[in-house]
């Protein structure tokens, strides 16, 4: 929404700067250019997405940060990061600001959130005010009578043909208003005052001019859009600024209508002021009332100032200003942000350095109970599976106070499958005083899937100081202890674990790179980004998915080279979720070629991902091929190929959907009568 702001304000700017060049021009060309204005505004959020081309000119999201805060946020990760667990025990009063408040992510999107309530709620309650004041006008136009005086039929129709105004209206007389008014968009009505039939010829010519040009001119319709424009766009003064430019400029524009009818400057001058003298209560703003205390002043100059242009616009010169209108709106339609900056290498050390550690339960471990003191004591025993029992019963009790007699059996005991079974009941434990027992077992531990529980324990109990334990362990022989050290990093979540995991994805066990494109995945950090595009290009086919599936969490023009290579991939796994990922960008409204052509592609789950990653892009070209694809022999991917179509629209998509009413396939059918229906505006 910041970005639609941004373009919005941009066009109201130009159009004020425009119209303010053009003072000395006809109100009719100012109120033109402000109707633009309005119009465009409405329209910029549905053309940011089928503007044909994206200019990166607004300012880039930060990437990295030096800042703690900004880093422990969304800065790296895309996400707040964890605050550790720390057993009520070893909580106390006296525990740091930095673990006991919310993290500034949070409160960033607390923040975030709570603005977005109070635009749509000061949203609604425009519309609320919007809504009650058409019903308000509409009432007193219902209620009131027809003026059927042959002497106001003679002036009214004088003054319909002066203007060629095609529509029939209604002119009507009230006792509950003091001023008149036009309103009514599919059937217009003018709303005259008890009094008016006090007027002279001229004073009723005049009024008739007046309203009735409003109603050839379109007023009526713009001036409610401009009421729903204010609404959405209220946090902007310059959208209260365009509607009410809009209205005063559709006033002195009516006003010239009068003029040039015949009227005197002075003579219509009293008229317009012996109405806002003699008027008691007004009407609603959704209707055009013909004077306005608010805004009279102006327009009284206006009408009374010699030599100011008052010539009506021409059905060329509208159409023409249309198209420089155009030619302006569509820039601001694809201005979008520029890509996201890579940070240097020092910048992301000086990131990782300011981010706040976690923190540490110091406080004493609890006593232990007579259950755990007897197990602890089974330790000593001299059966090795005396002593597996009690390790495994210890773990399974995750009682912190066992800590010390299984960090004791981890790095003393000589059996090897009751150093891997203290290892896994540390991790049940979870405790993160246990972490040094284990870090320091991992440093001396020869036996390898000893090795691997101490990985898996780490990863437990999620303490991200044992990240840097851990990444030394990256490059161990074994692969199975390399593959428990990526997970556990994965689960850790820490930003110091970046570096070391994209020095992995070239590791020789295809395990160990498929836990690495996941786990770099799951950090969603642009930092890491050129190591997972390498890793679409793995010998494994499941390595390529999982790299693929990772680029999907990012939104970076960088993406979309290898998402569209790996549209050409051996394997259908990667070629479907390539498909996918190339739908879920952002502001891509050209498809690549080959997404198109895997329209054609073997496998169906290629082509239905295809079809609807098109769908989302919704580029026309892809019409052609969705409407051969509407003949697959598979009814699921028939029906995604309706979607797109839906999606896409326009009038040879309309088509085939008009066609496709007679598939063999009810699903089909009711995709497309559903899909026609919600086309009604192509």
């Amino acid at each position: 929404m910041i970005e639609i702001l941004i373009r919005t304000a941009a066009l109201f700017a130009l159009v004020g700067i425009a119209t303010f060049a053009l003072r000395n021009r006809s109100a009719g060309l100012r109120h033109l250019l402000w109707a633009f204005a309005v119009i465009g505004a409405v329209l910029l959020p549905a053309l940011t997405k089928i503007a044909p081309f994206q200019w990166r000119v607004l300012p880039a999201a930060t990437t990295v940060t030096s800042t703690p805060h900004a880093l422990d946020g969304a800065a790296l990760k895309g996400k707040p990061a964890a605050t550790e667990d720390v057993p009520s025990s070893a909580k106390s009063d006296s525990q740091s600001p930095a673990v006991s408040s919310a993290p500034q992510a949070g409160n960033d999107l607390d923040l975030a959130s709570a603005l977005l309530v109070l635009w749509v709620a000061g949203a609604l309650l425009l519309l609320a005010r919007l809504v009650t004041g058409l019903v308000a006008v509409n009432r007193i136009a219902n209620r009131a009578n027809e003026v059927t005086d042959n002497a106001w039929r003679v002036v009214a129709d004088r003054a319909i043909r002066a203007l060629g105004v095609r529509v029939p209206v209604e002119v009507r007389r009230s006792d509950e208003v003091a001023m008149p008014f036009a309103c009514g968009l599919l059937r217009p009505v003018i709303v005259l005052p008890a009094n008016a039939d006090t007027w002279n010829a001229q004073q009723r010519e005049a009024v008739l001019l007046h309203e009735l040009a409003h109603i050839s001119r379109g007023d009526l319709a713009m001036n409610v859009l401009s009421h729903v424009m204010r609404a959405v766009y209220w946090v902007n003064p310059l959208a209260w600024l365009a509607a009410h430019r809009l209205r005063v400029e559709g006033e002195k524009a009516a006003d010239d209508a009068v003029l040039r009818g015949g009227a005197r400057p002075s003579d219509y001058a009293d008229h317009l002021l012996s109405i806002v003298r003699t008027v008691g209560n007004t009407v609603p703003n959704v209707a055009l009332a013909m004077a306005r205390r608010s805004d009279f002043e102006g327009r009284l100059l206006a009408i009374l100032e010699a030599g100011v242009p008052r010539d009506r616009l021409t059905r060329a010169r509208a159409f023409a200003l249309a198209a420089v209108f155009v030619v302006v709106v569509l820039p601001l339609a694809a201005m979008t942000r520029a890509g996201a900056a890579m940070p240097t290498a020092g910048e992301i050390e000086s990131a990782l350095e300011a981010a706040p550690t976690t923190q540490q339960n110091t406080a004493p471990l609890p006593e232990p109970s007579a259950t755990v003191a007897a197990l602890a004591s089974a330790l000593d025993d001299a059966t090795a599976l005396v002593r597996l029992a009690a390790v495994q019963s210890l773990g399974n009790l995750q009682d912190p106070a066992a800590i010390a007699a299984l960090a004791k059996a981890l790095k003393e005991d000589t059996d090897v499958r009751v150093r891997e079974a203290a290892a896994w009941s540390l991790g049940e434990i979870d405790d993160n005083r246990a972490v040094p027992h284990l870090l320091e077992a991992l440093k001396s531990e020869k036996a390898p899937k000893v090795r691997e529980k101490i990985v898996n324990a780490l990863g437990e109990i999620d303490d991200a100081s044992a990240a840097p334990g851990i990444a030394n362990v990256l490059k161990d022989a074994a692969p199975e202890v390399r593959r428990a050290a990526v997970q556990a990093l994965h689960e850790l979540d820490d930003l110091n674990s970046l570096t070391p995991l994209m020095a992995m994805t070239r590791d020789d066990d295809v395990e160990v790179r498929r836990n690495v494109a996941q786990a770099l995945g799951h950090f969603e950090n642009p930092v890491a980004l050129d190591a997972i595009i390498s890793m679409t290009r793995d010998s494994d086919a499941e390595v390529r998915a999982h790299a693929i599936e990772a680029l999907d969490q990012f939104d970076d023009p960088r993406i979309i080279a290898p998402l569209t290579a790996a549209l050409k991939d051996a394997s259908p796994d990667v070629r479907s979720q390539a498909a996918d990922a190339l739908g879920s960008i952002d502001n891509l409204t050209t498809a690549p070629r080959a997404l198109i052509d895997a329209l054609t592609d073997t496998d169906r789950d290629v082509r239905r991902n295809a079809a609807s990653a098109l769908g989302k892009i919704g580029d026309e070209a892809a019409v052609p091929a969705l409407k051969k694809l509407v003949g697959d022999t598979d009814a699921e991917t028939r029906r995604h190929a309706v979607e797109a179509l839906k999606d896409i629209g326009g009038a040879e998509a309309i088509q085939v959907l008009m066609g496709l009413l007679k598939d063999a396939d009810p699903e089909v059918r009711k995709t497309a009568a559903e899909a026609l229906g919600k086309r009604r505006g192509d």
